[in-house]
């Protein structure tokens, strides 16, 4: 099965940085800085997440997928991911790791969401990466936990968008590619959506 080691505080906190993105693109600039374009959207996460009358994680996913696939570098994530055997994949193969990826870090993201709690994030400055890309440090705050989460955003068409997080020190793609080489070497890329979509069940 596919495992995540998640961390709820930091969970929440990258979903508010993505969600964030959306929110920010109605005042974005050339020159807005990455945290300042997450920070912005911490308010339209919580309207959005707080406007659903359930709780539930696959309802709660569902509502806010749009905006996270609009902002969020789903792909660049996967493939970040999946590494070396994405290559291996077919294009209907591809298509379909990213849809079921997302699915997965979102529902882990919305799984133990409580509209009641406080949230506080906050942004640090951030640290060039080369090439379009940087990180940005910040620490979530959460229902008593304090801890520490990095946002990897890049440079887009669009504008900055998150192609991946660290939370307390480990990158959510590379805490992935591990499991999934592993089962990808038992079966190939059929087993690894298999075992991608057991996992949404």
């Amino acid at each position: 099965a596919v495992q995540h080691r998640t961390y709820f505080p930091t969970a929440i906190a990258a979903l508010v940085a993505c969600a964030g993105l959306a929110h920010a693109a109605e005042k974005k600039s050339e020159n807005s800085s990455p945290e300042i374009f997450l920070r912005s959207g911490l308010d339209e996460v919580l309207r959005v997440a707080n406007a659903q009358k359930s709780t539930d994680p696959v309802t709660l996913a569902k509502a806010l997928r749009p905006t996270l696939e609009k902002f969020f570098n789903f792909e660049g994530l996967t493939k970040r991911a999946i590494g070396m055997g994405w290559r291996d994949l077919s294009p209907d193969q591809q298509k379909k790791a990213v849809t079921l990826f997302s699915e997965i870090v979102i529902r882990s993201y919305t799984g133990k969401f409580d509209p009641n709690s406080k949230l506080d994030i906050q942004f640090n400055v951030p640290m060039e990466l080369g090439d379009g890309k940087k990180e940005v440090p910040a620490v979530a705050r959460y229902q008593g936990n304090a801890v520490t989460v990095a946002y990897r955003v890049e440079q887009a068409s669009k504008g900055w968008m998150i192609y991946d997080v660290v939370i307390e020190g480990v990158s959510l793609a590379s805490n992935y590619r591990a499991q999934f080489e592993e089962i990808r070497q038992k079966g190939g890329g059929a087993n690894l959506l298999a075992a991608m979509e057991s996992k949404l069940k």
